[in-house]
C-alpha cells in the first residue's frame, strides 16, 4: 500500500450514477480515454422521491460506474459527458480523494497521467501554433552564418524581395555530437541575420537563402522562421 503525499497522478475515484440505458455511453467514454479499470454494477436509490427527482434519478434501478484516474483528467470527463448530464433524468457524477492505493495500480495511474499530460500539451502547442500561424501576416526569419558571411544573407535576401535586416554579432556553443551530426566544422564566432517579411515571402526567401548560405555552403547557414505577432515600423 502507498500513501498518496506529494504522487504525480494525484488519483481521484470518480463515481457516476446513471441510468442502466447509459452503460455503452459510459463504456465507449473509458475506452476513449484508454481506462485500464474501472467497475460498473446495479443498484437500487433510496433516496426520497424528492431528492431522486433533484438529482435526475427519475425510477428505481441505477447504473453505478466508478473508475480510478489522476484529478486533472476529471474536468475533461465531466466536459465530455456535459451534455448529458445537464438533462433530467440521467444522473450525478462526483469524484472522491484516495488517500492510499497499491503501488501497481499508483504507477500505472503516473504512467497514464504523464501520457496525458504529454498528450494534452502537444495539442496545445499545436493549436497555438495553427492559430498564431493563422493570426500572423508576418514572419521574421533567423539566419546564423559564420563570420563574414553576413552580407551575403543581406543580399541574397534582398534579391528575393525583402527591404532589409539586423546583423547580430555572436558566439555558438555547441557540443562534438552537433560537428559530428552535420558533418562539417562549425566556426564560434557567428553573425545572426534577422530579417521580417510578409508571410506569403517567407517560403521563396527561405529557400533562396538555404540553396546559397545553408549548412551545405561555405557559410554553413541555419535557417529557421518564426511568426510574428504584431509588427509596427518606426520613424526616425
Amino acid at each position: 500500500m502507498t500513501t498518496l503525499q506529494d504522487q504525480n497522478a494525484n488519483p481521484r475515484m470518480l463515481v457516476i450514477i446513471t441510468q442502466t440505458k447509459d452503460q455503452k455511453r459510459i463504456e465507449d467514454l473509458f475506452q476513449s480515454l484508454h481506462v485500464h479499470l474501472w467497475y460498473q454494477c446495479r443498484g437500487k436509490g433510496t433516496a426520497t422521491s424528492e431528492m431522486l427527482d433533484y438529482f435526475g434519478l427519475s425510477g428505481t434501478t441505477r447504473l453505478i460506474t466508478v473508475g480510478f484516474f489522476p484529478k486533472f483528467i476529471v474536468q475533461d470527463i465531466f466536459a465530455m459527458m456535459q451534455d448529458s448530464l445537464r438533462k433530467k433524468g440521467h444522473g450525478i457524477a462526483f469524484t472522491i480523494p484516495l488517500t492510499g492505493i497499491q503501488g501497481g495500480l499508483l504507477q500505472m495511474l503516473n504512467e497514464d497521467a504523464k501520457e496525458i499530460a504529454e498528450k494534452k500539451i502537444k495539442e496545445r502547442i499545436q493549436k497555438d501554433m495553427t492559430e498564431t500561424k493563422e493570426r500572423s501576416q508576418y514572419t521574421v526569419i533567423w539566419v546564423a552564418v559564420n563570420n563574414g558571411y553576413s552580407d551575403e544573407v543581406v543580399e541574397v535576401a534582398h534579391a528575393a524581395g525583402t527591404k532589409g535586416g539586423t546583423v547580430i554579432k555572436s558566439l555558438r556553443h555547441h557540443s562534438k555530437q552537433v560537428n559530428q551530426h552535420f558533418g562539417i566544422p562549425l566556426q564560434d564566432e557567428q553573425e545572426i541575420v534577422m530579417i521580417v517579411t510578409p508571410r506569403e515571402k517567407k517560403k521563396e526567401v527561405m529557400t533562396r537563402l538555404c540553396k546559397a548560405c545553408g549548412l551545405g555552403t561555405p557559410a554553413h547557414g541555419i535557417i529557421i522562421s518564426m511568426p510574428v505577432d504584431e509588427v509596427m515600423g518606426i520613424e526616425g
